[in-house]
């Protein structure tokens, strides 16, 4: 029965996700503050025309309530990352950044069809930028429709660019590409470079947890829970990973944590089905 919801697992998005870097926490981390989860960058479209309504206006800097809106994400708390957009929702239609994030918003709101509308805004606002294609190609899996292979093909080309936060985004669209051997060998490199983001060990964990090596899995998300108890995602899997492992007492934890954290996450009813064969 796990194999199911494992096999299901792998096929919905991890909704934090993605789980995206935040820009506060990259902000901390230049001012030499608490180190956390960078965020994602948005890059200036190329100059030109094209079209009739010409160019894409250059993106901006994300502003703090973006940062404030990842972080929120990031623990599932969902209404509170809604909230921190609202002063900046008007530039959802300028800054790639702000759509991204609130398209995010959308995703976890299962308003799919507007989240992905929000999201392909975002590709437009920062054609160079990888993050809005991975979290495109997530609304698509939440969504049953549309061409999610292809927003995380499109992801890792850009990612192979280079670019701030280049190493992540190109591992966890490999990730989502089923190349897990790939992911794993982008995702350290990632780690080499920014050992203090504590999504970086937890996709490693996910991509373990996917390859069915299960030890592994749980090492990488221990890693990922002493840096930052708040993922809310990293209990779900390290309690499916738990189960395999015989360890019902942390499997009982894990999945009543991340129940706590992410009530209305949708592989919610799953990891209720577990807890509950678990405790018979």
């Amino acid at each position: 029965m796990l194999r199911k919801f494992m096999v299901l697992g792998s096929i919905v998005c991890l909704a934090l996700l993605l789980l995206a870097p935040t820009a506060e926490a990259q902000n901390k981390k230049k001012k030499g503050g608490k180190k956390g989860t960078p965020a994602a960058g948005t890059t200036p479209p190329p100059t030109g025309g094209g079209g009739d309504q010409g160019a894409p206006p250059p993106a901006g800097p994300p502003p703090p309530e973006v940062g404030r809106a990842e972080r929120k994400l990031v623990e599932y708390k969902t209404g509170e990352a809604r909230a921190a957009l609202d002063a900046v929702a008007d530039q959802a239609d300028r800054n790639a950044a702000v759509a991204a994030a609130l398209g995010r918003v959308l995703d976890q709101e299962k308003k799919y069809g507007d989240a992905t509308a929000r999201l392909r805004k975002a590709t437009e606002l920062a054609p160079a930028d990888p993050a809005p294609y991975v979290y495109l190609g997530e609304a698509y899996l939440h969504s049953k429709s549309g061409d999610a292979d292809g927003a995380f093909r499109k992801a890792a080309e850009l990612a192979q660019g280079g670019g701030r936060d280049a190493d992540y985004y190109l591992g966890v669209a490999q990730q989502r590409l089923r190349q897990y051997d790939q992911a794993i060998e982008t995702l350290q490199k990632a780690r080499a470079s920014d050992p203090g983001n504590a999504l970086i060990p937890y996709q490693i964990g996910v991509t373990r947890v996917f390859q069915e090596r299960w030890s592994d899995g749980v090492d990488q998300l221990n890693k990922t829970l002493e840096m930052d108890s708040g993922i809310a995602y990293a209990y779900y899997y390290r309690g499916l990973a738990a189960a395999k492992l015989g360890r019902k007492d942390l499997l009982v934890n894990d999945m009543e944590r991340f129940l706590a954290l992410a009530p209305n996450a949708p592989e919610a009813e799953q990891a209720k089905a577990v807890l509950r064969a678990a405790k018979r």
